[in-house]
């Protein structure tokens, strides 16, 4: 790696780091994440090297080195418009979904998606089948829920969950990931944290290797009545209070294709009580046709 002067770094361009991401930054570095993956993801998104360097000062790479872009390739293959405009994103789709009005994601509810004994038979089924939850990074203290691996039941009951989100949204399941539940006791929550994959990092080539970027995400409040627990979303300042059955639904990528860093999110603490979700990731690859319309 080449040292990189102070008078580059003041010169490159780039937006200030403040707000959410600052907040993102400090949270990783708290778990000690590596600096340099926190550094890559900081640039990819259009911060400045010394707005980055300025916060994170001792830990900010010596051999600092312009990174090259790596950007994802997006396959010209996928219609990154067409998932874009899904089935609950259409006046006409016949669903009491509810838009979050704001330019920077495309973010909706759904009220009543699941019913009280849908959401009890879930919790039921999940509660039997908990291991600590894991992270595609590093995790310390940084998700302390626990998840049941629902798909890998092989349970009629959660396949016609599953099923039943995926209609809804409009996306098949062979365009998807296991469904998933996680519970939050008292203390537990899922920090700061975007759901999509970051293109030019190891985890990128990880998980989005065969079946391609995440894309929606599709996340059911299977209870309600704990103390805190909410949904924040950092770019709009806006919690979701879960209410037992309703969804809660976001593309995770812009309409031509790249990672939306504006669905920044968090579970927050579960003060008393407990949490638990349903949670279903889409992908922008699969077996075709990927619509079911």
């Amino acid at each position: 790696m080449s040292v990189m002067s102070q008078s580059c770094l003041e010169n490159m361009p780039g937006t200030k780091l403040e707000g959410a991401w600052l907040v993102w930054l400090q949270e990783n570095i708290d778990r000690k994440c590596d600096p340099e993956q926190l550094l890559s993801i900081l640039s990819k998104n259009g911060f400045s090297p010394k707005s980055i360097q300025a916060h994170m000062e001792s830990l900010f790479p010596a051999n600092f080195r312009l990174l090259e872009d790596a950007a994802q390739k997006l396959d010209p293959q996928i219609d990154y418009v067409a998932i874009s405009k899904v089935r609950i994103t259409r006046a006409d789709c016949g669903l009491n979904v509810q838009h979050v009005p704001t330019p920077k994601l495309q973010l909706y509810t759904l009220d009543g998606f699941m019913d009280d004994e849908e959401c009890d038979r879930m919790v039921e089924i999940s509660s039997r089948h908990l291991r600590p939850s894991t992270l595609t990074t590093c995790d310390v203290g940084y998700r302390t829920s626990n998840t049941s691996d629902l798909s890998m039941l092989n349970d009629p009951y959660v396949a016609k969950v599953a099923e039943k989100i995926a209609k809804t949204l409009g996306i098949r399941q062979s365009c998807s990931e296991g469904i998933e539940a996680q519970r939050y006791d008292a203390g537990q929550e899922f920090k700061a944290h975007t759901d999509y994959f970051q293109p030019g990092t190891d985890e990128y080539t990880s998980f989005a290797g065969d079946h391609g970027q995440r894309t929606w995400t599709f996340m059911v409040y299977l209870n309600e009545g704990m103390k805190g627990g909410g949904t924040k979303f950092f770019a709009i300042d806006k919690v979701f209070t879960p209410r037992k059955g309703m969804a809660v639904i976001w593309n995770n990528l812009y309409e031509d294709g790249s990672p939306n860093p504006d669905t920044l999110h968090s579970g927050l603490p579960v003060e008393s009580g407990y949490k638990t979700i349903i949670t279903q990731w889409f992908r922008d690859r699969g077996t075709h046709p990927m619509f079911y319309d």
